[in-house]
């Protein structure tokens, strides 16, 4: 059975191997942390990115055989089991996922050909390219592509690409089977995340081109009618990672940092943002993770070590710490969140963090 703890911030203390962290002792409880079944990976293999769209439609995407050639896996979700889905030939390792219904998601992957997305039509995935002379975006100095594409449960989807020749961000949008450019208020320089609630509620990080402040860290948001600039208190080294868009008055962020230091929670509630830290080691890398509860709150995770109580809860202004099913003391790495639409379920995908076990997907019901 699965644990949880209560964890206090001013008590955290994280005992560090590597790049990894282990985290205090607490009062232990039950928990739903299921894990599901999948089909078996070829040679080493990870499940990084998860999707969903409802109860029945969720993908996972990862690759196997990772120690020779690598290939890209895609796995779906009908609401009964995970199946292997064929992708086109060429794809490359994806990147990231979003899902808008049974018949409507998308996938960013690495490539050379000039075709980095991919569709599913609710019968086979295609490959659709992004405009002449943009790429994925990659946010600098990580080597690390983070949540460039989104969509909302049958709305419009969204990516952030760059014109390497105008040396600028570009924003993205899926419409009648391609990806069109899209007008933003100020020009971005560079741009880490997007997310759509709606379409209506879209938002997007960005060093933007302010006029008379310059290159400046702040978000764009859209209200379906125009674009507003929402700027938030800038920190050296540091990038917002993940937004999770929750109401008008509920906006969640994760702020991660170029040098290791400890993430933050960031929320915004319509006039202002504040911040709470992550309890996790300063010196340990956390793959950015954030889902919103469907209940006021939010789900992060951080890696560990001896320990595999990797999924950190917030919320009524406290921290809560929880572990997967059947793995007591067993490191893992969190690759990736969501939350299924109209529920307050969550999947996660992960790994054992010594790389020997089996890559995993599990839910919180």
């Amino acid at each position: 059975m699965a644990v949880h703890r209560v964890l206090r911030v001013t008590a955290w203390t994280a005992a560090l191997s590597g790049l990894l962290l282990t985290p205090s002792t607490a009062a232990a409880a039950p928990l739903e942390w299921e894990r599901a079944p999948t089909p078996p990976l070829d040679g080493l293999g990870v499940v990084t990115e998860i999707a969903a769209a409802g109860p029945r439609a969720a993908w996972a995407a990862g690759i196997e055989d990772a120690t020779s050639s690598g290939r890209p896996v895609m796995l779906a979700w009908n609401g009964r089991q995970w199946q292997r889905q064929v992708l086109p030939p060429g794809t490359g390792q994806v990147v990231d996922l979003a899902a808008a219904g049974r018949r409507n998601a998308w996938g960013i992957y690495l490539n050379e050909d000039g075709s980095p997305a991919l569709h599913w039509n609710g019968t086979a995935w295609r490959k659709v390219g992004y405009p002449a002379g943009v790429r994925p975006t990659m946010p600098s100095p990580l080597p690390t592509y983070l949540q460039i594409v989104s969509a909302a449960p049958g709305g419009p989807a969204w990516s952030l690409g760059y014109d390497s020749q105008a040396k600028k961000a570009v924003a993205l949008r899926f419409k009648n089977g391609r990806w069109v450019r899209q007008q933003t208020p100020v020009p971005m320089v560079s741009a880490s995340t997007v997310a759509v609630r709606s379409a209506k509620d879209i938002w997007i990080a960005c060093t933007c081109d302010i006029p008379d402040a310059g290159p400046t860290e702040a978000m764009l948001h859209w209200n379906g009618t125009r674009w507003s600039t929402v700027r938030y208190p800038s920190k050296g080294q540091t990038y917002i990672a993940r937004i999770a868009p929750v109401s008008a008055t509920s906006v969640w962020a994760y702020r991660a940092s170029t040098a290791y230091a400890t993430p933050e929670l960031m929320h915004w509630d319509g006039e202002s943002w504040t911040s709470t830290t992550v309890p996790a080691s300063p010196f340990a890398y956390h793959f950015p993770t954030l889902a919103d509860d469907g209940d006021q709150g939010a789900w992060v995770s951080v890696s560990t070590v001896d320990d595999d109580e990797s999924y950190l809860h917030y919320s009524g202004g406290s921290w809560t710490a929880e572990s997967g099913e059947g793995r007591p003391g067993t490191a893992v790495w969190i690759r990736d969140l969501a939350r299924v639409p109209g529920t307050r379920s969550i999947w996660s995908t992960g790994l054992p963090s010594s790389l020997a076990g089996v890559p995993f997907i599990e839910r919180r019901q």
